[in-house]
């Protein structure tokens, strides 16, 4: 899963926007709508997006302007705007697509497509450097607001997603929220004892008791934890656990 931020001046065309986004991709989780950049550029270090989707002629800040507020841009740009001679200036502030409005459908696609496969790739890099940590001494790098706190993968009961905060529950009872969502942590655990039994929820295999049947079910973990097995994940989280 990917998280954006829509940054708009016209309440129609953000709306818009939102109901396309939805309808082109079910990988987009869509965190926050703006209708001033001013205001958006105040919660970005707390929504920490994959994405914005950004207009440019904008009352108080432009578009561009906001842009240059990022000089090291953990997320990218994909600019919205109904004048096409912002291209160039676009490319040159390393936006990653440029849709022109009235936006269609086949543009939009395409530019989600291109910023999945950004995306997906950086994580997938990042995922290699952490897997190599992960094998060298059996932790997991938990990024918070106060730093960076190691944390043994056994010690990990399962992960709760807390909008685009997730929320670590150990063994020992303590809990840890980190600035990672949950969509980056499935990926990083990609190929440890971990499983998303719910959209929500990542759980660690090894702390599994049981499972009690039901529409979806529920897994009761070794703390006494229960926790919901979505529909759509049952099949193969049966598979998974080999039933």
């Amino acid at each position: 899963m990917m998280t954006a931020v829509l940054i708009d001046d016209e309440p129609a065309s953000l709306a818009a926007l939102k109901l396309k986004i939805e309808k082109a991709s079910d990988e987009i989780t869509i965190l926050k709508s703006f209708s001033s950049a001013v205001q958006a550029l105040e919660q970005m270090e707390k929504l920490s997006p994959d994405v914005v989707f950004l207009d440019v002629e904008m009352p108080e800040m432009d578009g561009f302007s906001f842009m240059s507020h990022f000089a090291d841009r953990s997320f990218e740009v994909i600019i919205t705007t109904a004048h096409g001679e912002y291209a160039v200036q676009a490319i040159r502030q390393s936006a990653l697509d440029f849709l022109l409005k009235p936006i269609s459908n086949s543009d939009l696609t395409q530019a989600i497509d291109r910023l999945m496969q950004k995306v997906n790739a950086k994580k997938k890099a990042e995922k290699s450097a952490y897997s190599k940590l992960n094998a060298l001494y059996d932790k997991v790098p938990v990024p918070s607001i106060r730093g960076i706190t190691f944390v043994g993968v056994r010690e990990i009961l399962y992960l709760m997603s807390d909008g685009n905060y997730t929320t670590i529950y150990l063994e020992n009872g303590q809990k840890i929220v980190s600035s990672r969502n949950l969509g980056d942590y499935e990926t990083l655990m990609e190929g440890l004892s971990f499983f998303r039994i719910h959209h929500s929820t990542l759980i660690n295999l090894a702390h599994i008791r049981e499972y009690l049947r039901g529409e979806g079910g529920s897994v009761i973990l070794t703390d006494g934890t229960e926790l919901d097995v979505s529909k759509r994940k049952k099949k193969e989280f049966m598979e998974t656990i080999g039933f």
